[in-house]
């Protein structure tokens, strides 16, 4: 376009016009996101064009349906500066988690924001056919729920526990029966609406939580995953961190994590009297009776706390982030966690981290999931 003036921010500089007009477009979307409206002259401005191909842009925006012009406003001299904002609710995509004890699925519209969820429990030893059924049901639901009405996604992203490969298969998988092995993506695509990306449950929620949580501001984090089972996702330089071969962080050294979370089934066992408490349900015990000033539990969780430092040290003391960022079950234990977790990385650390508590608990993954779904629908309509 010649009256580009370098176009996204000088991010082209070869002759293929189709090719400037497709990065000029993908900048002036990721302008419009985060604003609520915006005049021509403010889009040239915001990524590097001149007005006629702002105007240019937009009239091309609002013709794909991606663009609202909104009422002019009244009042001033002159002939109104024509104003638009981005139209969130012209697609939906679905984010899907699938873990050993739920199904957890959150439709959002084209900014993110949820309009409808379904939660769905189901067993750890759950064969793999029946628990892909099971998330065909907790799809169903959540489009069946009143802030659904009318929606058909684009898209569907997936996070799962275990290893996945870009084509998304699950190359190793040590909690779910079955899912070792597993062409996940093209299981779901005969069910699930749109096209399907999977990717692992911990990266997508370090991306949910580094996007949209507790972490937005942060350029260098370690998410630390305290559920179930222990993990780690790596944001680094302002970007989720997956590795060459998309395994990156991913698990803490388990028989440390097991002797520490030892301790808090023993708790559950001894002062609830459940003879075989579930991880689940020893968290939930602890951290009920911490928060209600039990000493005992106080002191079990922060026992378990300085466990997690010491196992999530290797990974903190080589990358050096600003913060760890605790999520998963335990991470409902706020500061009685993160406190003893951050005084036990102070004294490991010659440059402690700060140590926050996820804002997004149970449902970072399947957010981290839908943001996976958003990011591709945007590679697609801008290629």
């Amino acid at each position: 376009m010649s009256g580009a003036k370098g176009g996204a921010k000088g991010g082209a500089k070869s002759g293929d016009p189709s090719l400037l007009r497709r990065l000029n477009a993908a900048a002036a979307l990721k302008a419009l996101r985060t604003r609520p409206e915006v005049t021509v002259p403010e889009l040239a401005a915001l990524i590097g064009v001149s007005k006629p191909t702002a105007q240019d842009l937009t009239a091309q925006l609002l013709r794909e349906g991606r663009l609202v012009e909104l009422a002019p406003e009244g009042g001033g001299v002159g002939r109104p500066a024509r104003r638009f904002r981005f139209r969130a609710e012209a697609g939906h995509v679905l984010g899907v988690d699938i873990g050993a004890h739920k199904i957890l699925v959150t439709a959002v519209d084209l900014l993110g924001r949820t309009v409808a969820g379904a939660r769905l429990a189901v067993s750890p030893g759950l064969p793999a056919a029946e628990r892909l059924a099971a998330v065909r049901r907790a799809m169903a639901d959540c489009l069946a729920m009143p802030g659904a009405a009318g929606v058909c996604p684009l898209a569907t992203g997936v996070g799962t526990t275990g290893l996945v490969d870009p084509a998304g298969r699950v190359t190793k998988s040590t909690a779910l029966p079955g899912w070792t092995g597993l062409e996940l993506r093209a299981a779901l695509a005969e069910f699930a609406p749109g096209q399907v990306v999977v990717g692992n449950d911990i990266q997508l929620a370090t991306l949910a939580e580094c996007t949209g949580g507790v972490a937005v501001s942060l350029k260098d984090c370690v998410y630390l995953y305290v559920g179930n089972r222990p993990g780690i996702g790596l944001w680094l330089h302002g970007r989720l961190h997956r590795g060459h071969h998309g395994t990156a962080g991913e698990l803490l050294p388990f028989d440390a994590w097991a002797g520490a979370y030892q301790r808090l089934l023993d708790w559950s066992a001894g002062h609830r009297g459940v003879e075989a408490p579930t991880r689940e349900s020893a968290v939930r015990d602890v951290v009920v009776a911490a928060a209600d000033g039990d000493g005992g539990a106080r002191y079990v969780l922060r026992a378990f706390a300085e466990a997690l430092a010491e196992c999530a040290l290797p990974q903190v003391a080589a990358l050096d982030p600003e913060a760890v960022v605790v999520g998963g079950g335990v991470s409902r234990a706020g500061a009685l966690l993160s406190e003893p977790l951050a005084r036990r990385l102070a004294e490991l650390c010659p440059s402690p981290p700060v140590v926050r508590t996820s804002t997004l608990g149970e449902e970072s993954t399947a957010i981290g999931a839908a943001l996976l779904a958003l990011e591709h629908i945007e590679r697609d309509t801008t290629a």
